[in-house]
């Protein structure tokens, strides 16, 4: 396609072309393997330049600002596009040239990837982070993903602590890895919960598709079904596989936060933890309180809300509240 206009292709990363544009671009990338890669290494650093977002390496920053720019140049370029056509083609030709010094430059360790971590703060909310390659990743507060900057050929495989619901792209020659403190879960494509905070065990959710879960030598000690739970004790390895009721482990994702059945002391620490604050009250009063109570609440409503609600669920009319500091 001699005419194929390449600033299409930033249009297409971006998610701002028309179905006539996708079509052209999708007969353009057939025609050769060649266009393929000039593709993937723009969607490559498009992607980190979302990653950006969430990880503090000054390395990776500095580089995504200079592809900002470039790409930046070719969006003003579009508009002129009658006018310039000769520089924005020098404009494409620059960025490309661009990407394939940054891929290079990301790839160069590629026996030692780079590990880009990120990190949701205790008041982030939920953050969603889409991977290299198309999967979808939820972060609960106090959560943190770490994943190299480039899967390797036959394996994706990527480490979490906290809470993190994923949806992983299908890829039957990659299996998709996560590893836990206490398992490893291993896919080809599906949807489910992760949780490495459960009072002191790692549990996961399996909402679609089916996983295996590995010991830390790689070998198979057990496998989930759509609406099974596993709960695994890093401590001794031992874990325990159930039936539940998926949405009460996966409605964090909508800010919504479903208590079913749990005791008011758990109740408590859940809440402080949301919204950091610390209450005050008899332990052995609490503690000894082991009476089931449903509660439900929104991470998006204040606190003060939130508690008065819980008033007329359990009794906690003698408990006092402050606010955490920084340093405390």
């Amino acid at each position: 396609m001699a005419d194929f206009d390449e600033s299409f292709l930033v249009k297409k990363i971006q998610g701002r072309t028309d179905e006539a544009e996708d079509l052209m671009i999708a007969a353009w990338l057939s025609e050769s393997e060649e266009n393929m890669k000039i593709y993937a290494r723009m969607k490559a650093l498009w992607q980190a330049r979302k990653a950006a977002t969430y990880t503090g390496d000054p390395g990776i920053e500095e580089s995504i600002n200079k592809i900002n720019a470039r790409i930046d140049l070719i969006s003003f370029g579009q508009k002129r596009i009658r006018k310039m056509r000769l520089l924005k083609y020098a404009a494409v030709i620059t960025l490309l040239i661009g990407l394939g010094a940054v891929v290079w430059q990301m790839q160069i360790h590629r026996n030692n990837p780079t590990m880009i971590t990120i990190v949701n703060s205790i008041n982030g909310g939920v953050k969603c982070l889409e991977l290299a390659d198309g999967t979808v990743a939820w972060l609960n507060t106090g959560s943190r993903l770490s994943y190299p900057d480039r899967f390797e050929k036959n394996r994706r495989m990527i480490s979490v602590e906290g809470e993190v619901y994923l949806e992983v792209t299908k890829d039957a020659k990659r299996h998709f890895l996560v590893n836990t403190p206490a398992l490893t879960i291993e896919v080809t494509g599906t949807s489910f919960n992760v949780n490495t905070n459960a009072a002191g065990k790692v549990q996961v959710v399996l909402v679609e598709g089916s996983v295996n879960l590995l010991e830390s030598g790689g070998e198979k000690i057990g496998s989930l079904l759509p609406g099974q739970m596993v709960s695994a004790d890093p401590g001794d390895g031992s874990i325990e596989i159930s039936a539940v009721n998926t949405r009460l482990y996966t409605s964090w994702q909508e800010g919504l936060v479903i208590l079913k059945k749990t005791e008011l002391k758990d109740i408590l620490t859940r809440i402080e933890g949301i919204y950091n604050v610390k209450f005050m009250y008899d332990s052995a009063l609490i503690n000894n309180n082991h009476s089931k109570y449903n509660f439900v609440f929104r991470k998006s409503q204040s606190f003060d809300t939130v508690f008065e609600m819980l008033k007329f669920v359990a009794p906690v009319k003698d408990i006092r509240v402050k606010r955490k500091t920084n340093d405390k």
